[in-house]
């Protein structure tokens, strides 16, 4: 695990020192400098900053995991913009979510019992842990349009961790939050 701190350790300092030298910088910018690929049917821009070649033996995991492998840790860089949002989904993770620039990151969050929540990520606030098994979804909120965050995982990201929410579904499961799930789901797949 000592491998995980200090891989952790030089991405947040790679990233600390971009944002330093302009916080100005556009969406583009910063999908340009750290080639960030399009998030398939999630929605935003990421680029893998850390997947540990160690993993952890799927028998060793808890049964959420369904005996499966998982590199011990993974981290990326995300950006998200109003049309490029991170789409309601769940994981099978703790999210550990860090704030780095652009406008303020509004995180709704829907659990299990039919409660739901929002968490504003910024300046003030820069970290968030989503829960496991909780369905997650953000965008930006201010006049930039854009946001740059971050986010680890331990055990580490894989696809088949990954689900994404349907509309209908959650709208019926949480009717309180009906507007907000409109407005972080999607109809069809992403397209940047």
């Amino acid at each position: 695990m000592r491998f995980v701190a200090i891989g952790m350790l030089v991405c947040a300092l790679n990233i600390t020192a971009a944002y330093a030298r302009g916080t100005q910088d556009n969406a583009q910018e910063w999908i340009a400098r750290f080639d960030m690929r399009p998030v398939p049917v999630e929605g935003g821009w990421f680029a893998q900053v850390l997947r540990t070649p160690e993993t952890i033996p799927g028998s060793a995991l808890p049964s959420r995991y369904a005996g499966v492998a998982h590199p011990a840790s993974t981290a990326i860089l995300y950006v998200e913009t109003r049309k490029g949002f991170s789409a309601l989904h769940r994981l099978k993770t703790d999210e550990v979510w860090h704030f780095y620039g652009g406008d303020p990151i509004r995180l709704l969050l829907l659990y299990p019992d039919g409660h739901g929540k929002t968490v504003l990520l910024d300046r003030h606030h820069p970290f968030f842990v989503a829960p496991e098994g909780v369905w997650q979804g953000s965008a930006p909120v201010g006049s930039e349009g854009w946001s740059v965050a971050g986010t680890t995982m331990a055990p580490g990201f894989i696809d088949s961790d990954f689900e994404i929410g349907d509309r209908a579904s959650l709208s019926r499961s949480y009717p309180a939050f009906r507007s907000q799930i409109s407005a972080l789901t999607r109809t069809e797949a992403f397209k940047p």
